[in-house]
């Protein structure tokens, strides 16, 4: 394992660590498909990160040193919008997990050392990125989050969580758009960077392939929270979360598989 794949593993795992409430088969399904769904957003970050440097390494001067593309001249380091797009979209679908455990059992039951890990995680991520479209809306992302986790230790309090389920759910879904959308940026920068080095053709088909198949599971999760936004929206009045858990568990699974292909055939781009 590269050491830039154990520092990103290293760093979704504090920030995702403690999930070990019981819930029901499906809903521990659901759950271990967004595991593999967030490992497969960092192999795509993993081999994007690698044309993304490429091309910004044209933009530096040999005989100097710019400080603000330091980032590039580090073989570890994540380049801004590869570090915006892990975060964002592993607070994302720990929202989703948030809902997800509300609409298997219709109860708000995380653990103490859940919320504490995840509070941590946010004070220190939160301040990672910043500025206009994806970078933007990822403090806000994490803060929601944070928020909905916080709630959840109030499980007598269903109206409040309801009512910050509502007024942000808006919030995880503008960042998944946004970042679905860079998917045609992403692939221009990958264009271009092998273009300029001379990379393989054959390798950034397979770039595109996985950056299709990392759309189809955006599109996935988006779906997921709107229905489940609907579902805690009702209550135990509304139909069992259970199907959806199983059915999306199933077609996260099919889109993750066909990412880490692609990734094993990317390692070393460049």
């Amino acid at each position: 394992m590269s050491i830039l794949r154990r520092c990103i593993l290293w760093g979704v795992c504090l920030f995702l660590a403690g999930c070990t409430v019981p819930g029901s088969a499906a809903f521990q399904d659901y759950k271990q498909s967004y595991d593999a769904a967030r490992a497969a957003s960092e192999q795509v970050v993993d081999a994007y990160n690698q044309y993304d440097k490429m091309d910004r390494k044209r933009r530096t001067d040999a005989a100097s040193f710019d400080p603000d593309f330091a980032d590039v001249y580090s073989p570890t380091a994540l380049s801004p919008l590869s570090l915006t797009i892990m975060e964002g979209f592993a607070a994302a679908t720990t929202f989703n997990e948030v809902l997800a455990r509300y609409a298997d059992n219709n109860t708000l039951s995380l653990q103490q050392d859940e919320i504490d890990r995840l509070n941590a995680a946010s004070a220190n991520t939160a301040t990672l990125v910043a500025g206009p479209g994806a970078g933007g809306k990822v403090s806000a992302v994490i803060g929601a989050t944070q928020v909905l986790a916080n709630l959840s230790l109030a499980r007598a309090d269903r109206d409040e969580f309801v009512r910050n389920v509502r007024d942000n759910t808006a919030t995880v879904d503008t960042f998944l758009a946004i970042i679905r959308d860079d998917t045609a940026d992403m692939y221009q920068t990958a264009r271009l960077a092998t273009a300029l080095s001379g990379g393989s053709v054959d390798k950034l088909e397979t770039f595109r392939s996985m950056l299709a198949d990392w759309v189809l599971l955006i599109d996935q999760t988006r779906k997921d929270l709107a229905l489940l936004q609907t579902r805690v929206e009702a209550g135990a009045a509304g139909q069992s979360g259970l199907s959806l858990l199983a059915e999306s568990a199933e077609r996260i699974d099919r889109h993750v598989t066909d990412i880490n292909a692609a990734y094993r055939a990317l390692v070393g781009v460049f």
